[in-house]
């Protein structure tokens, strides 16, 4: 990891811990680059990884302000996602329950979103994903044999997404969701404790590789006071 990666770790690491509160400046980069006896040019590179992640803002002739819509431990930055297990590391324990785990063939709509073949097997995956003991999404996963191999239950008990990127070598690319409410079902009120009545957050995902690939089609269930999906809309400066 270089110079500014670190720096820009380290700062991460502080406005999660909340020492640079919503709105609050950071230190001026002069006084950044002396107390990591570096440069400034190091300084900015790390500043610009915190800004392209959305964790902060600039003003011009005011200096570097976290983002005053910083989102607490529990909410997703539409930009940042990278499976819950990554997500959440260093911020919360996740534990995972696998309730079903097969491979068949795909539905019609699956094979569509996958954009492969019906006679391509898929690996059909639904897990319980837990936060610090606590229930916190339903995740119903659909994944081509032909672009995922080797899976199995002991990986979907772990992380799908380190497996993916540190066993079998691919890299993620892009993923493309769709996010809405819905009523509360069965597997709401047995495996997140809802009631009846209560909202649900669902969001459909299709994920791809860097190559283009599409090797994800997922539909996720979350408590509605769970955390929430926070979206950055930058504008051009013109």
């Amino acid at each position: 990891m270089s110079l500014y990666q670190q720096v820009a770790k380290k700062l991460r690491q502080r406005i999660e811990a909340g020492n640079y509160q919503p709105g609050e400046a950071l230190p001026r980069q002069a006084e950044l680059a002396l107390e990591f006896n570096t440069s400034r040019v190091t300084i900015q590179k790390a500043l610009d990884i915190l800004f392209n992640d959305n964790l902060i803002i600039r003003k011009q002739g005011s200096g570097t302000y976290v983002s005053p819509t910083y989102s607490s431990a529990l909410d997703i930055i539409s930009s940042q996602y990278g499976g819950t297990t990554q997500l959440f590391a260093g911020k919360a324990t996740v534990s995972t329950q696998v309730l079903h785990f097969e491979i068949r063939l795909p539905t019609d709509e699956e094979s569509q979103k996958l954009h492969i073949e019906s006679t391509i097997p898929v690996y059909d995956i639904y897990r319980l994903r837990k936060l610090d003991n606590n229930p916190y999404e339903l995740t119903k996963s659909i994944m081509p044999l032909s672009v995922i191999s080797n899976l199995t239950k002991e990986v979907a008990e772990r992380s799908i997404f380190a497996f993916i990127q540190h066993d079998l070598g691919l890299e993620i690319g892009n993923s493309v969701r769709r996010i809405s409410a819905d009523k509360t079902k069965n597997d709401d009120i047995q495996y997140l404790d809802c009631e009846t009545h209560d909202p649900i957050l669902q969001v459909s995902q299709t994920v791809s590789l860097k190559d283009g690939r599409i090797f994800e089609y997922a539909q996720t269930r979350h408590r509605y006071d769970k955390g929430s999906i926070v979206v950055f809309n930058k504008v051009p400066m013109v």
